[in-house]
């Protein structure tokens, strides 16, 4: 039986607990708060787990006192990376909410003690498990549309309530990095394409109450087979208390040498065109994010995420917010060291 502890309840933390709670050699252990703060109380939490569970106030203490074989780390985005980095150095796995770090040396930090450690990390990027984006992965990977030429990618959320921490720069990180990170992930995952140079723009029109929140923007990319990728995102989608509606609005259309594949109706749905037909595609069932990671630290299966495309996608994304705060062209391709696990 492994051992999973909580650090922060922030984020995909709810996603993260049903998925594990799944998973019938995984026992919850403990959970510790990120501070008085946290509005969160694990109610999703305690009503999965049937028996009295440790609540910290110190992730230090509770990880020190339980020594968990995985924690998942949901703080505020700008303590991600110092609490997955403590972690790592008491070779516990990670499972984290992205970004895995809101800087680049934080980043680099992270990944010399993952490396060190080695244990595994996985950025939780859900979206990679949602069956719409798995039928594009297969798609294009059973060459339905030929060589992937231009994607295209949208991430549209409500502004809604947003925490204090949204209203800075130094706590949340920035819009790309938070948001448009889901749509650098799902065209590289779909299209098998890592990327080669970006360049951005990014601002806040709307909320002048979160200064450091950007509220819209866009990203042009370089594949690396020669196509390009263009993302655009906003926290303006229309919203209010008691609308029936999806949270999100995400897109994706790939072009292709022989035809086009589309994720329409708020994620939903996948539209194919060929040269001779234009289909609705049958989804695949959700997968479990969570269940592969832990099927690859027994060896017995992959998770949908590696360590090294956790890290890559969150290096792409800092450098996609560093074009966009700078309005320069960004280079990609230095290599780093790769992780050992």
């Amino acid at each position: 039986m492994m051992k999973l502890a909580l650090a922060g309840g922030y984020g995909h933390c709810n996603a993260l607990i049903k998925s594990a709670s799944k998973c019938a050699d995984v026992e919850f252990v403990a959970a510790a708060r990120w501070g008085d703060d946290d509005p969160l109380k694990f109610t999703t939490l305690t009503d999965i787990v049937s028996h009295d569970m440790p609540i910290y106030d110190d992730y230090r203490k509770m990880l020190d006192e339980v020594k968990p074989d995985i924690v998942g780390v949901f703080m505020p985005l700008y303590r991600i990376a110092e609490v997955s980095t403590a972690a790592a150095e008491r070779r516990s796995h990670i499972v984290s909410e992205k970004p895995l770090a809101t800087t680049l040396e934080d980043l680099a930090t992270l990944r010399e003690a993952v490396a060190k450690s080695k244990v595994r990390i996985a950025a939780h990027m859900g979206m990679r498990a949602e069956p719409s984006y798995l039928a594009v992965r297969r798609l294009i990977a059973a060459g339905r549309i030929g060589r992937a030429v231009l994607a295209g990618a949208q991430k549209s959320y409500p502004f809604k309530k947003r925490d204090d921490f949204y209203k800075q720069r130094r706590t949340y990180g920035g819009s790309i990095p938070w948001q448009a990170i889901h749509a650098l992930d799902f065209i590289s995952y779909c299209t098998g394409e890592d990327y080669t140079r970006v360049a951005a723009m990014h601002s806040n029109r709307t909320r002048p109450t979160h200064p450091g929140m950007e509220d819209n923007g866009g990203i042009l990319l370089e594949l690396t087979g020669g196509g390009h990728a263009v993302i655009w995102f906003d926290y303006l989608r229309p919203w209010s208390d008691g609308v029936q509606r999806k949270h999100g609005d995400d897109r994706l259309r790939v072009a292709g040498s022989e035809g086009i594949v589309e994720v329409v109706a708020e994620g939903t749905k996948v539209h194919l065109m060929t040269p001779t037909d234009l289909q609705d595609v049958p989804l695949p069932p959700e997968e479990n994010l969570f269940a592969g990671f832990v099927e690859s630290l027994k060896g017995t299966g992959q998770c949908l995420i590696s360590p090294e495309e956790s890290f890559r996608i969150t290096e792409v994304a800092l450098k996609a917010r560093q074009a966009a705060d700078t309005g320069t062209v960004i280079d990609l391709t230095g290599q780093s060291e790769p992780i050992t696990t």
